[in-house]
């Protein structure tokens, strides 16, 4: 593998990758593999239900080349910036420019213009100068088809740049450090992730998947940039109420159990209810109508319940957002819509 692209995920509410971003790395493969019969790699290729950070760390070890693409929402995002340190950390015995030959990147999308920083202006002396991919970007030159021209001539040159790389100073394949997401500013708030199941909650999985599925959803949600950790339903109640929540119910559990756990849980958290093809569901999905939580469609299988598990990050999230609590600065007074009250009149 020749190189490894690297993003922040720009369609966080949908809970797909940016089909743009699939765009580039395909054409930019592509003119590679023209040139060196080889290819590249990004998480859309991830594979479902087993160690993400594992199989990213695996995937940096056996780069020649990093390719990062810089936007605004990149230099915030945890989990981009630990791909890039555990790219790095396998460069620490070259020199500094020998070093810096092996990150190659793209200005996705260009800082606003109040923002500066010196890697989009290294980015943009990297490849032929183009004033159009100055100007916007190449995720709009990407997008749009009036900029073709000047798209295909930035992906060749590019290719060509990694290939040369690749070829006059080669690096070999070696282990790279693990990926530490720390968590930022723009990652919060935390979210929760809980879960009910008939024998051990923290074990429960599928059969087809490495990890639990509670561990699956925290590395889905560190994925999208939202750090999560996985609570016992007895700490719901004084958690969720200042964190949003995403709660997994396996549809053999206990229904008593059930009702204990939701019952006064604020309206935000999200339930989802697992089960098999034929489990009867209408019990569970009657008590979480009852306590108030919003309604979720049961998941009947593994595919479906991959599918869904971005979704539930994101709506979590929005869910806290709309009627979670008012956060303001201490002494600060609470928003309000009432017109002034003038002290002297009342």
């Amino acid at each position: 593998m020749i190189f490894f692209l690297s993003h922040a995920h720009a369609a966080r509410l949908s809970g797909r990758a940016d089909p743009w971003v699939r765009k580039f790395f395909e054409d930019l493969e592509a003119a590679v593999h023209r040139r060196a019969g080889d290819g590249g790699f990004y998480d859309a290729r991830l594979l479902p239900g087993t160690d993400q950070k594992e199989q990213l760390a695996t995937a940096i070890g056996s780069a020649q080349v990093f390719v990062p693409l810089y936007s605004p929402q990149y230099f915030g995002n945890s989990w981009a910036a630990a791909e890039l340190a555990s790219f790095r950390s396998r460069l620490k015995f070259l020199g500094p420019a020998e070093a810096a030959r092996h990150v190659v990147p793209v200005v996705w999308v260009p800082l606003p213009p109040w923002g500066s920083r010196r890697e989009i202006d290294d980015a943009f002396t990297a490849v032929v100068k183009n004033a159009e991919y100055r100007a916007n970007g190449l995720r709009a030159l990407a997008m749009l088809g009036v900029y073709r021209e000047s798209y295909e001539e930035l992906v060749g040159a590019f290719a060509e740049r990694i290939t040369a790389v690749a070829r006059d100073y080669p690096l070999e394949p070696s282990p790279a450090e693990p990926l530490t997401p720390e968590p930022t500013g723009t990652d919060r708030p935390v979210l929760i992730v809980s879960l009910i199941s008939r024998g051990d909650p923290l074990r429960w999985q599928f059969r087809d998947h490495e990890l639990p599925v509670g561990e699956y959803v925290t590395q889905v949600a560190a994925r999208l940039g939202v750090p999560a950790a996985v609570v016992p339903p007895r700490e719901l109640l004084d958690r969720t109420r200042n964190r949003p929540c995403v709660m997994l119910i396996e549809a053999g559990a206990d229904p008593d159990v059930v009702r204990a756990a939701v019952g006064g849980l604020p309206r935000w958290v999200i339930a989802q209810v697992v089960a098999s093809a034929s489990a009867e569901t209408s019990d569970l999905t009657g008590i979480l109508r009852t306590a108030g939580l919003p309604a979720v469609t049961p998941v009947h299988t593994v595919a479906e319940f991959e599918r869904n598990a971005p979704l539930l990050v994101t709506e979590a999230r929005k869910q806290y957002l709309r009627y979670g609590p008012v956060v303001t600065a201490p002494g600060s007074p609470r928003p309000s819509l009432r017109r002034p009250v003038d002290d002297k009149r009342g």
